[in-house]
């Protein structure tokens, strides 16, 4: 059984913007570097994720093209600044979540993007900006344990994660502004195209029912040993839809779902950058972004990508637009802007 481990105020304001700013938690990797103009350094999350982006992506466009992907993990925005403002850039190309993006946006890391080299005529139009191309969206969602209920009776949408009297067991929550703060607002009522910008004082006060009793999560493989054993019976999640195509005892809802993005950016200075635009319309193209989804349940940001998914799995996928209606555009500009401030608030709130 795990066991919530107590927190020191301490340790968790000294964790804070790192523990907000990643949806996992890498291992750094050693320094990489391109040897050659045949060569490209991605950085990447590693895991289960990467190992797909390795077998879809860098090695059949290797063999394509003969550029070379050397990886590396370790996504941090402070050390992409800090390699930026040496003009010594290690990176070529990162696929970096949108609320990252926003903040290296925002201080000039990023090479603006050459669209005149591919079409993204067919790529959803919101992850499709300057500086960034969509690569997959994730949602973060609704999980639950459907055999922890009475038959015909699981919850669907964020008021029913609130009653703890309709729907009893223990909750596990992300211990992250982000994501729990949007979810606790559709709790008090707050409609998903009015949340930002966040009223963090409303989201607090609701989540105050949780703040004693719940399993505060920060690692997200933890939450499937969660809900599999019962110890909580639903958490918000991003891998429900791989967990429950495994076949584990873990559903999903849409309902009132964050959906976000990770998308294609270049570093500012990189001296492969003709090579790494070589790459985003490689990785754009349908047929691998469908093959992409045999490794790792995210959505494609192609829309002829779905066609060729298997249409069981795609219509769990949240990019299906039946999905992506039900859900709400997770704000990557506002939580770029936000997060060191928002994140110390929360974590004060936490140890309160």
């Amino acid at each position: 059984m795990i066991r919530q481990q107590s927190i020191s105020r301490r340790r968790l304001l000294q964790g804070a913007v790192g523990a907000a700013a990643a949806i996992t938690a890498p291992a750094i990797g050693g320094g990489a570097r391109a040897q050659g103009k045949n060569e490209l350094v991605f950085v990447g999350f590693g895991g289960a994720y990467q190992d797909g982006q390795t077998k879809v992506l860098f090695e059949p466009f290797e063999k394509e093209t003969g550029i070379k992907i050397v990886q590396t993990t370790g996504v941090e925005i402070a050390k992409l600044k800090a390699q930026v403002e040496s003009k010594n850039v290690e990176w070529d190309f990162i696929c970096l979540p949108d609320r990252l993006r926003a903040p290296a946006v925002q201080d000039g890391l990023l090479e603006k993007l050459d669209y005149s080299r591919f079409s993204t005529a067919d790529l959803i139009k919101d992850t499709v900006t300057d500086y960034c191309c969509g690569a997959v969206t994730i949602a973060m969602q609704l999980c639950y344990n459907p055999q922890a209920f009475a038959a015909g009776k699981v919850p669907s949408g964020w008021l029913d994660v609130w009653d703890t009297a309709g729907f009893p067991g223990r909750r596990a929550m992300y211990a992250s502004p982000t994501y729990t703060l949007e979810f606790a607002l559709i709790a008090a009522g707050v409609a998903k195209d009015r949340l930002y910008p966040l009223d963090v004082d409303k989201a607090l006060k609701n989540l105050d029912k949780f703040k004693k009793d719940a399993i505060w999560w920060t690692q997200f493989p933890q939450v499937e040993q969660f809900l599999i054993s019962k110890e909580a019976v639903m958490s918000p999640w991003t891998r429900g839809v791989t967990a429950q195509l495994a076949g584990k005892p873990i559903h999903v809802s849409y309902d009132g779902a964050a959906i976000t993005y990770e998308g294609w950016v270049i570093p500012k200075g990189t001296k492969n950058f003709d090579n790494a635009m070589k790459f985003i319309a490689f990785a754009t193209q349908p047929q691998r972004q469908a093959e992409l989804v045999k490794h790792i349940s995210f959505g494609p940001t192609n829309a002829k990508a779905l066609a060729l998914v298997d249409p069981d799995v795609a219509k769990l996928l949240p990019s299906h637009p039946d999905n992506f209606k039900k859900g709400f555009l997770f704000s990557g500009e506002y939580w770029g802007s936000n997060l060191a401030k928002v994140t110390e608030r929360f974590n004060e709130w936490r140890v309160s």
